[in-house]
């Protein structure tokens, strides 16, 4: 760690995130990575990373990132080849083939007939596991009415046995003290 006065060389992580229009967080990731060359340095507030200005002017004017291909394009490593992705073109008869250049993979765009065979194939047994699941479901609710229902009528039974009860209780309670004495 070095200390040094923030000069025109350097910039801190809050301007590079503002001049490439990135969070901060996305800045701290990337010097983290090694992708932004960064040093610590000392500042009255603490510890802070100072970027090269020649870096952010450098990352200003290179082209912007391309976004990541969709997963379903992307042809994958050719044994022998470069570890890049591969270059794709696409046919119309929905299958792969490999062009003469070796490094490359034709992925085809798959025709409606093929997407509807396999929206069948996905969509079948998915159907099938619902209407099976929505058998249970009813059965699971036809086993919970049954049991609301004993319930319910337990609770009667359980109130009617403590009403006479307390019947009792009163009953015993009107009796003179003597009877209850004597008669038990």
């Amino acid at each position: 760690m070095t200390t040094t006065a923030q000069t025109g060389e350097h910039v801190t992580v809050a301007e590079a995130a503002t001049l490439l229009g990135v969070h901060q967080n996305t800045i701290r990731n990337r010097i983290k990575s090694g992708h932004i060359p960064a040093e610590k340095v000392l500042t009255p507030y603490g510890e802070a990373f100072a970027i090269p200005r020649a870096h952010i002017d450098e990352a200003l004017q290179a082209p912007p990132h391309r976004p990541l291909p969709n997963p379903s394009h992307v042809g994958g490593r050719v044994p022998g080849g470069s570890n890049d992705l591969l270059p794709l073109s696409y046919e119309q008869n929905g299958e792969v083939s490999r062009g003469s250049d070796p490094t490359s993979v034709t992925l085809t765009t798959p025709t409606i007939g093929t997407l509807t065979t396999i929206m069948q194939q996905v969509i079948t047994p998915l159907t099938e596991m619902n209407e099976r699941q929505a058998g249970e479901i009813a059965a699971l609710h036809s086993a919970m009415r049954q049991q609301a229902e004993e319930l319910g009528r337990e609770r009667g039974r359980r109130e009617a046995v403590e009403q006479e009860a307390e019947r009792l209780r009163r009953v015993q309670r009107s009796r003179p003290w003597w009877i209850r004495l004597f008669l038990g």
